[in-house]
């Protein structure tokens, strides 16, 4: 039986185009939660029609998004379970209920308002860059200032105590004020500490790397031993938990009707919500990783029972694909700095907030 799909019937730009596009929306879903806005257009670029792209988008990135869950929860702190468990399962519910009303929704008005929140939320994080960097530099020329006083003082000082000195030879006051006393420095020589007797195996030869097995070697480099910080973590409340309860409900609904992606919802609105606190972002990142499994996974059974089928070979295409960029995105996520994913975050919303105005704009 032939292997039906409309992988075949696409030129090899075509498929270039869709391997790049899922490759890096995979990346960028990977290392700041948010990217996967550009894998759909590719795919509608390429000539794949509507229904099976979104079928086949949502089957492929989900086997990879359970990847990067289990990536991520070995990083004690990076999820926190109770927020994302709270606002995860009423998306689910809310996906459900948008695409029933997917047909009668004003999308235009909400694609407009996702691009807003998007903007606002990059805006304020450009902001606060700007405004770091300008205490940063005003504190360096305090600093400055500050080092170039005390060595002018001490070039006084010497220059003090060398006229005094002359006044004093010249005077005779004293002999022994015209004799240099040479100081002796003690210097303690310190052996380096011996080298502890090479462990041996019981066939007497020493362990060497090439009896590691590559597993285990991958698995060293790849998972960083990382713990995030116990202020840095987030502990909602109970308030938190009903607003976070609210927001799942209208992320998925809202992500369904304007055919985003959850965590572009969800990743601007608690940026903006939780300003003023010290929350690490990489904690807001895995939340938007949870909401993201309930979010595909209730997509996909909602799809399959509206008979959309996902395209068999573009799925797999695509699986490898978003395999690969979510697991190397997800590396960056665990040693990625702060300011690095501020920075990130902060162009990416602003391109996805343009093109998402952009798009709303001309439909």
């Amino acid at each position: 039986m032939a292997f039906d799909t409309v992988v075949t019937a696409l030129t090899a730009g075509e498929v270039t185009l869709v391997v790049v596009a899922c490759c890096v929306g995979a990346f960028l879903i990977g290392a700041v939660g948010i990217g996967g806005v550009v894998v759909l257009p590719a795919l509608l670029v390429a000539g794949v029609a509507l229904g099976p792209a979104i079928a086949s988008v949502y089957v492929a990135f989900l086997p990879a998004g359970v990847l990067k869950l289990c990536v991520l929860g070995r990083v004690r702190g990076l999820i926190p379970w109770r927020a994302a468990l709270a606002c995860g399962a009423p998306a689910a519910v809310g996906a459900a209920a948008g695409g029933v009303l997917v047909e009668s929704s004003p999308r235009r008005v909400m694609t407009f308002l996702v691009g807003g929140v998007a903007a606002l939320a990059g805006l304020r994080d450009a902001m606060e860059i700007v405004d770091r960097k300008l205490k940063a530099r005003a504190a360096s020329r305090v600093t400055g200032g500050a080092n170039g006083e005390t060595r002018a003082g001490g070039t006084a000082n010497v220059e003090t105590a060398n006229e005094n000195g002359k006044r004093t030879h010249d005077s005779g006051d004293t002999v022994n004020s015209t004799h240099t006393h040479e100081s002796i420095v003690e210097v303690e020589v310190v052996s380096p500490a011996e080298a502890p007797e090479e462990q041996t195996t019981t066939l007497g030869r020493t362990p060497s790397s090439s009896t590691t097995s590559f597993v285990d070697r991958f698995r060293k480099w790849y998972f960083v031993a990382q713990v995030i910080p116990s202020h840095e973590r987030w502990e909602p409340t109970n308030n938190e938990l009903g607003v976070l309860a609210v927001t799942g409900l209208l992320v998925g609904l809202s992500s369904v009707l304007t055919g985003t992606g959850g965590p572009l919802i969800f990743i601007p609105f608690v940026l903006t919500w939780k300003r003023s606190s010290s929350i690490n972002r990489k904690t807001i990142i895995g939340c938007s990783a949870v909401l993201a499994a309930f979010l595909s996974s209730a997509a996909v059974v909602s799809l399959l029972s509206a008979g959309l089928r996902p395209d068999p070979g573009l799925t797999i295409l695509m699986a490898f694909c978003a395999a690969g960029g979510i697991g190397a995105g997800a590396r960056i996520l665990q040693i990625a700095s702060r300011e690095f994913l501020q920075s990130a975050m902060t162009v990416l919303l602003l391109a996805v907030a343009g093109a998402t105005i952009a798009k709303a704009a001309t439909e």
